[in-house]
């Protein structure tokens, strides 16, 4: 746990960042904050972008006095490339040649306009074979947090995307809860989703998808549906959701998007079971999942598998600041994870 650092999570929609220090087996989380991100930040070159986003970082950060000047950033899965790869046993910097060698293979995008970073997450013991995550993530992309980080007058630490984040909490301080289970943890996100399956034996993320929907595309099938703006769209996902009886049916104009969802984690349930020989029997929800009411209650119902969101409150120290986020403290799963 960073005793010198503190953590922001960049995401589409909203700017998170949190502090925070080990207190026994427990986190004790000091500071927790939450902003809009500045519209359409991820597509957009331009200095104005920039200079906007770093004042919201600036504004948090004074609001919440945050005494460390050092930040660990977050950035969505859907603007980087993860891969698990099994590798022979090699030196990191020779694992790391061997790795820019054969990148295209995964990386969509030409490797001089890439950073590319990798962690070793576990060596089998039979094998030897490391157990290999590979990040990229476009260079563009790093230069202008760097200068968002420069600008709010504070140091870059790590930077990682939501897959590494989360994969660490899970790993550090959440799967004891789950010790029976065989987990598939669905970050859902803005603009698109992650599934991250969790080996049993090892609590490490063992294989991963993202595909494009996420929170924006039940949003916007509100708003055309509706003809209402977006405000009001995710009013109602947030306040109405999937209730029965709601003052909207939003069930039956969400229904498409919804399968094509659960369908989604049907076809992960099936590559778990074909490459690992895992039958998932539980589903962990982070990220975006309590921007839709009853999200959790439809999902468990498409899949025929036992979902709930992610459950921090056993792991964190009960104070006034997890008591001001109770109901939404799931969506802070990757900035505490990078904290770690």
């Amino acid at each position: 746990m960073s005793d010198t650092a503190f953590s922001l999570d960049l995401q589409e929609k909203y700017t998170r960042i949190c502090d925070l220090k080990s207190s026994g087996d427990k986190i004790e989380i000091t500071s927790l904050g939450v902003a809009d991100t500045i519209p359409f930040f991820f597509n957009s070159e331009s200095p104005q972008a920039i200079d906007k986003q770093a004042e919201i970082l600036m504004r948090l950060y004074t609001s919440l006095k945050i005494k460390k000047r050092v930040i660990n950033v977050m950035i969505p899965d859907t603007y980087t490339y993860s891969q698990i790869i099994q590798m022979p046993s090699l030196k990191e910097k020779e694992l790391l040649s061997a790795i820019r060698y054969q990148s295209d293979e995964f990386i969509p995008m030409p490797l001089d306009e890439t950073e590319l970073d990798i962690e070793i997450l576990s060596e089998d013991p039979i094998t030897k074979n490391f157990l290999v995550l590979i990040v990229a993530a476009p260079k563009k992309l790093v230069t202008r947090i760097e200068r968002i980080i420069e600008l709010a007058g504070l140091r870059a630490g790590n930077l990682e995307n939501e897959l590494s984040a989360v994969g660490r909490l899970y790993k550090e301080k959440l799967s004891k809860l789950y010790k029976d289970k065989t987990v598939l943890v669905v970050n859902f996100g803005f603009s698109s989703s992650s599934l991250y399956l969790i080996n049993p034996q090892s609590s490490f993320i063992i294989l991963t998808r993202n595909f494009k929907i996420g929170l924006d595309l039940f949003r916007k099938d509100l708003d055309v549906n509706l003809n209402i703006d977006e405000k009001k769209s995710l009013e109602i996902l947030k306040t109405v959701g999937f209730a029965k009886g709601g003052s909207y049916d939003t069930e039956v104009i969400l229904s498409p998007v919804l399968k094509e969802f659960a369908g989604e984690i049907s076809k992960f349930t099936a590559l778990a079971k074909s490459h690992f020989n895992l039958d998932i029997n539980t589903i962990l929800l982070c990220n975006y999942d309590n921007n839709i009411s009853f999200f959790d209650k439809k999902i468990a119902e498409l899949t025929s598998l036992s979902t709930t969101t992610l459950n921090l409150k056993e792991i964190l120290v009960e104070n006034p600041v997890t008591q001001s986020f109770a109901n939404t403290l799931s969506s802070f799963s990757g900035v505490i994870g990078g904290s770690l």
